[in-house]
């Protein structure tokens, strides 16, 4: 768990920046007299326009690929990675996916570890050459100064425009700090003329230290909307969790969703007879002292609950109530496409009476504002030869209904049919919901019901069976919890505008942004820019263990800076 308190300290760049159109960037910090090197970053290339795979744009897992204008004019990739444009040796943009190939360079393409190091080593500046089989990035004073200098045109418009520009930004300051950063840089300049290199790569990382202080202040700080984020406790003790909530407080979010039923366990004592402590947290109650000191520092608590996962081979309730997991078409419990998850068949009804007793147990016991619904789905069901759940009691309620073993169906041959069998799984997690908002407005109608759920509909509804926007129109729940997770901030925008469609006027829609990737405070601010510019009423960041002091500096000068309330 990483939660620093705020410092002012200068900046030198050694890691990933990427920033708007999807970028972000990491930013060490040193101080004024600690000595400076260039940097330099090599990396292995796997692929050069590849042709077909497995994985659109032919990039395939953890590789690093080069695109050239051979390949035509776009990657052609997904949202699954990161992107550098080169020209001619330049890195002009960083950061989202399938992106326009230049005539006179290239583009470097990464998935998991590799996008982690196009985001951990390159930003515009950058200049990137091709030797043998690496890309080799190196970071000098004149680099950053480019970058400080980008940073700030690229916003400029936005924040000088006094009629346009929101109330929350201080043009006195941005002022103040675009000369300062200028002011840097023309030193910096200076300095290398004399042959003092490092003085000049000192003075160049505190203008690009300014420079991010203006990119920052010149984010708006809106004065309601949702700031959350879900959050797997790690302290052991209440005074480390104290510690924990103020430092979360004072960076400007309203709300915390601790995961609390998680891996066959809860968190707390007393869930239920069935259902045990975390052996963790074991000798205290986190949950009770997490609602005191949530309500003693002004944020809103919502318990953030899994419900069909599980857990893994491990978990006590794989092993105590085995009679009540999914299982495949191949006849497995285990999912092969989410590698060894267990997850409950969602159509019985001892599971839903299992967990309808645990949450009333929760809403009565704890001082909570809300309870909120994960893995609210069947095991991801694609392709259809290895989908969930095929126990013999979804079948013999399918057979009774339509005379039919949905085991011997195939999609192919019997479409209709299989249609039913798809709509038969959507009804039974449904029903749940259903259940579940009558237990609240039963207990507790002040208490907002929120679910977790996949932004694309079609994915959610057809091979997840999690048809969340029937349940917006239903009346069953009052908040929605997208899980945007990209680095892609054209995508972030796409689904926020989609989700605000959605939600209506009586739902709130909250966006999930994953921070977890490594995409840096850049894009992060970015991103909770555009779901606010897509409608969202805010965002929910995953997770608060995977923030860095990078990431709390950011939000707390930018779009966090101002106190805001929750809707």
């Amino acid at each position: 768990m990483l939660i620093f308190r705020k410092a002012r300290t200068f900046l030198i760049v050694l890691g990933c920046m990427t920033f708007l159109n999807g970028c972000g960037f990491l930013e060490p910090h040193h101080s004024m007299e600690e000595p400076v090197k260039v940097e330099e970053f090599k990396r292995h290339i796997d692929r050069i326009d590849p042709e077909g795979g497995e994985f659109p744009g032919g990039r395939g897992e953890d590789q690093l690929v080069l695109y050239t204008p051979k390949s035509g004019e776009r990657t052609g990739t997904n949202q699954w990675g990161a992107e550098a444009v080169v020209e001619e040796g330049v890195v002009t943009a960083v950061g989202g996916n399938n992106s326009p190939i230049p005539q006179n360079g290239f583009v470097l393409s990464g998935h998991l570890n590799s996008a982690q190091w196009i985001m951990e080593n390159l930003f515009p500046g950058v200049e990137v050459a091709i030797e043998g089989e690496e890309a080799v990035a190196r970071i000098t004073a004149e680099t950053r100064l480019k970058y400080a200098e980008y940073l700030i045109d690229k916003r400029e418009s936005a924040t000088c425009d006094c009629k346009n520009r929101h109330p929350s930004i201080s043009r006195k300051r941005l002022l103040s700090l675009k000369r300062k950063s200028r002011k840097q840089a023309a030193i910096s300049r200076k300095k290398r003329e004399k042959g003092d290199k490092p003085g000049a790569l000192q003075s160049a990382g505190n203008a690009l230290d300014l420079a991010l202080d203006y990119y920052y202040r010149s984010q708006p700080s809106h004065d309601r909307e949702l700031r959350s984020c879900w959050y797997r406790l790690q302290e052991k003790s209440p005074e480390q969790l104290e510690e924990t909530i103020k430092k979360i407080a004072d960076a400007g979010f309203n709300c915390l969703c601790p995961e609390t039923i998680y891996w066959g366990y809860a968190i707390y004592p007393g869930a239920h007879p069935q259902l045990g402590q975390n052996p963790d947290f074991e000798g205290w109650d986190p949950l009770e002292e997490m609602c005191r000191l949530c309500h003693k520092y002004g944020l809103k608590i919502v318990p953030w609950v899994e419900v069909y996962f599980i857990g893994f081979e491990e978990s006590p309730l794989r092993e105590e109530k085995s009679h009540w997991l999914a299982l495949s078409r191949e006849g497995g419990h285990a999912s092969t496409l989410e590698k060894g998850y267990y997850y409950f068949c969602p159509s019985r009804e001892e599971v839903r009476e299992f967990w309808l007793e645990v949450y009333t147990r929760l809403i009565e016991r704890y001082d909570i504002d809300g309870l909120q619904l994960d893995y609210i789905r069947y095991p991801r069901s694609e392709p259809w030869q290895e989908g969930f759940c095929y126990c013999p009691k979804c079948r013999e309620a399918f057979f009774n209904r339509h005379q039919l073993d949905p085991a011997s169906l195939d999609p192919e041959k019997n479409p209709p049919m299989w249609e039913k069998w798809n709509q038969f799984r959507r009804d039974q997690v449904t029903e749940f919901v259903r259940r579940v908002s009558l237990l609240v407005n039963n207990l507790k109608p002040e208490l907002k019901l929120s679910v977790d759920v996949f932004p694309d509909t079609g994915e959610a509804t057809d091979s997840k069976f999690q048809d969340w926007p029937l349940w917006i129109r239903k009346g069953y729940i009052d908040e929605v919890f997208i899980m945007s997770y990209t680095s892609d901030v054209d995508k972030v925008r796409e689904e926020s505008e989609l989700l605000s469609k959605l939600v209506g006027e009586d739902v709130k829609g909250y966006v999930g942004l994953g921070p977890y990737m490594g995409m840096g405070p850049m894009t992060l601010v970015d991103q909770i820019r555009t779901a606010r510019e897509g409608g969202s009423d805010g965002v929910c960041l995953f997770s608060l263990e995977h923030l860095e002091e990078r990431d709390f500096r950011a939000l707390s000068e930018g779009p966090f800076r101002l106190p805001a309330q929750c809707p």
